[in-house]
C-alpha cells in the first residue's frame, strides 16, 4: 500500500460508516433502459464493494438500514451479513427516505466518530420535504462541518431523483453548514476505491 493511499485509510478510521439502502417497488425496475439487470441487483453490487472496503476503515462492523415497505436498521454488519440479509429481501413499498434517515443518524451516534451516511436511492421520497428538514436538523446540531457527512448515490437514472438529490446538495436552504455530497452510480464508480469516493465527499 502506498503512503498516500495508509494516508487515507487513517483518516477514514475517524468515521463510523452507516450505508442506507432502497427496497422500493421502483428498484425492481432494469437499471437503465434495455438492461437486464434490475435496480436492486445493481445497487446489490456496488453496496458490497462499498461494504468490502469500508470494512478496512470500519473495522467494529458498519451500520446497514434498508428502507421500503419499512425501515429496517443493522448494527456490526460485515459483507457476509450484509450477502445474508440481501439474500431474504425483495423490493416493496415506496420510500420513506426521511425515517430512513432518522434511523442512519441514530446508527451514527453510537460513538464519538465524525459519521459518514452513505445513501442508495433510485426515486423521489414519499415526503421531499421531510426529508429535507431531517437533514437540516443534523447540520444544525453539529458543532463542525464534517462531524456527519451524507452521500447519495443515485441508482438508476430517472431524472426527477437526479433533481431532487441535486437540490439537496446545492440549494438546501436553513442549514448551517452543507453536510450533503451526491453522486451518480457512473460517477462513485469512477473513483478507483470507496475510499477516496468517500474523502472526496468530506471535501466537497
Amino acid at each position: 500500500m502506498t503512503t498516500t493511499a495508509q494516508a487515507l485509510i487513517n483518516k477514514l478510521s475517524e468515521y463510523d460508516i452507516v450505508i442506507a439502502i432502497d427496497t422500493s417497488g421502483s428498484m425492481g425496475e432494469p437499471v437503465k433502459t434495455g438492461s437486464s439487470t434490475s435496480r436492486w441487483q445493481g445497487v446489490q453490487e456496488s453496496a458490497m464493494a462499498v461494504i468490502r472496503d469500508a470494512q478496512q476503515i470500519d473495522q467494529d462492523g458498519l451500520g446497514l438500514v434498508l428502507f421500503g415497505s419499512k425501515v429496517e436498521s443493522f448494527d456490526g454488519v460485515t459483507a457476509d451479513k450484509a450477502r445474508e440479509i440481501f439474500a431474504t429481501r425483495q423490493p416493496r413499498g415506496t420510500t420513506p427516505l426521511a425515517e430512513a434517515l432518522d434511523a442512519a443518524f441514530a446508527l451514527a451516534g453510537k460513538s464519538d466518530k465524525k459519521d459518514m451516511i452513505i445513501v442508495f436511492t433510485d426515486g423521489v421520497p414519499d415526503n421531499k420535504e421531510a426529508a429535507a428538514a431531517r437533514i437540516i436538523k443534523q447540520a444544525n446540531s453539529q458543532a463542525n462541518d464534517n462531524d456527519c457527512t451524507v452521500l447519495f448515490i443515485q441508482v438508476g437514472d430517472d431524472a426527477a431523483a437526479t433533481a431532487y438529490l441535486k437540490s439537496l446538495d446545492d440549494d438546501l436552504k436553513g442549514a448551517q453548514f452543507d453536510i450533503v455530497d451526491a453522486k451518480t452510480v457512473a460517477e462513485a464508480d469512477a473513483f478507483a476505491t470507496t475510499a477516496e469516493l468517500i474523502a472526496a465527499a468530506i471535501e466537497d
